[in-house]
């Protein structure tokens, strides 16, 4: 395996659904970004109620903006906590970090 696909992940191509421009797809990504440390300070003083509901909110706004990435991450996120499984949220949160972190906003 070369470094160059450890350091620089593949980037995923997001275009948001009609009549949602990228302008307003790019916001709302950035929103996600945001609430990442919200989240974490949630899963560190074991709020699993916060994450629980931040999660479906996740689930149903990915699915608005057009993301099944968020939607699926949402979906896991939120089963997590229902459960009390503090080291799957954990997992899941990283991951959602990373997913964030490789999206590429396509222009209309």
């Amino acid at each position: 395996m070369d470094l160059r696909d450890v350091a620089q992940p593949e980037r995923i191509p997001v275009q948001g659904p009609p009549g949602i421009p990228a302008s307003m797809l790019t916001a709302y990504v950035n929103r996600c970004r945001a609430s990442l440390p919200a989240a974490k300070a949630a899963l560190e003083r074991y709020d699993h109620g916060h994450l629980r509901v931040f999660g479906h909110q996740l689930k149903g706004t990915g699915r608005a903006y057009g993301i099944p990435g968020l939607t699926e991450m949402g979906l896991l996120i939120e089963g997590a906590a229902g459960r009390d499984d503090g080291a799957e949220l954990r997992c899941q949160l990283v991951a959602l970090e990373v997913y964030l972190g490789r999206l590429d906003i396509l222009s209309d």
